[in-house]
């Protein structure tokens, strides 16, 4: 039995995509599910509700504290969160609908900080990741030996006053190091996702489902 609340919907065929979204910090599972309608109608969605109630339908993979103009987060449940999403893919891939190797994240903020750690540290089980206004935080990727295949799709705001666009695009630095390919945009938006970032996502994503 899975420890994360989730809602979803379902598919009716056999090996269905299977998209997993990841909200961010002080969101909730309803947050992406909102976009369902712009996914492919043949997959099989997954809305992840992260299990820290910080308030009323508010929730955090882990805790992020503020020191002045520095933020400090919670690495140690990072980790955890990330071994445990991992083994939530192992146990909702067994559904005879879902096709356990067409698996796509699609996080938003801490959800695509958790969703470049997940499919970093376990290639094996992530074909695509969405990573949407985040950053990689190299303190929570696992060092592996296994070839890195998975197809990633990175955007960010120039104007996002929450995480800064710099550091963002920075973070990418990793990827480069260790000879993974993605696909990196940026739009004239804040903390979010406006309209023609919406359209670029959702054909890169049908595109690789």
């Amino acid at each position: 039995m899975s420890k994360f609340f989730f809602i979803e919907r379902k598919s009716k065929k056999i090996n269905s995509p299977l998209i997993i979204l990841i909200h961010g910090y002080g969101s909730n599972e309803r947050d992406l599910f909102s976009l369902i309608d712009y996914f492919p109608s043949d997959a099989y969605v997954i809305s992840l509700r992260a299990p820290k109630e910080l308030f009323n339908d508010s929730y955090a993979w882990y805790d992020i504290y503020i020191d002045g103009n520095n933020k400090f987060y919670d690495h140690k449940t990072a980790v955890l969160i990330r071994d445990e999403l991992s083994h939530f893919i192992d146990d909702i891939s067994k559904n005879p609908n879902i096709d356990a190797h067409n698996i796509t994240l699609i996080g938003f903020s801490q959800g695509a900080i958790i969703s470049h750690a997940i499919s970093f540290s376990y290639p094996e089980k992530i074909k695509n990741i969405m990573a949407l206004s985040g950053f990689i935080d190299e303190k929570i990727m696992k060092k592996t030996n296994l070839v890195q295949k998975t197809n990633i799709y990175v955007s960010h705001g120039t104007n996002d006053n929450v995480i800064d666009y710099e550091i963002s695009k920075e973070s990418l630095n990793f990827y480069t190091k260790n000879n993974i390919d993605f696909q990196f945009e940026s739009y004239n938006q804040g903390h979010g996702i406006n309209q023609e970032n919406l359209e670029s996502m959702i054909k890169w994503l049908k595109g690789n489902v």
